[in-house]
């Protein structure tokens, strides 16, 4: 989840901004069509106001959108297969009447295991 830039060019604000043009920008743009002179240049000036006010409210909504959620999703029923390895070396020392070490390598593979979740945990979304 990316927040994005305050002039909505990127992230969740840049997919706010979008929507808000889609559905806000067509009756201003409707108005500089139909002016003429000196009245198409201010509605001109109004819908590039308008836009940046939507990329700051955009901003904002994207920003309290992604911390609320960061910091309060609860997250249950995650489950997820993958293989354990496990890897032992070393020296193993016998006991008497043996003073020679012998080298160890174990390897030991358990594939396609499903971890479970256990209890209730809020967790971080990126």
């Amino acid at each position: 989840m990316v927040i994005g830039s305050a002039d909505a060019q990127s992230g969740m604000s840049k997919e706010i901004f979008e929507q808000m043009d889609i559905l806000l920008s067509p009756a201003l743009l409707e108005a500089v069509d139909a002016a003429a002179g000196d009245a198409k240049v201010k509605a001109q000036e109004a819908l590039e106001a308008a836009r940046e006010g939507w990329k700051q409210l955009a901003f904002a909504v994207a920003t309290g959108v992604v911390m609320h959620l960061t910091r309060n999703v609860e997250i249950s029923g995650i489950q997820t297969t993958g293989d354990v390895a496990a890897n032992v070396a070393g020296q193993a020392v016998p006991a008497p009447p043996g003073p020679h070490t012998h080298q160890i390598s174990l390897t030991a593979t358990q594939q396609g295991v499903t971890f479970n979740q256990s209890g209730n945990v809020n967790g971080h979304l990126k």
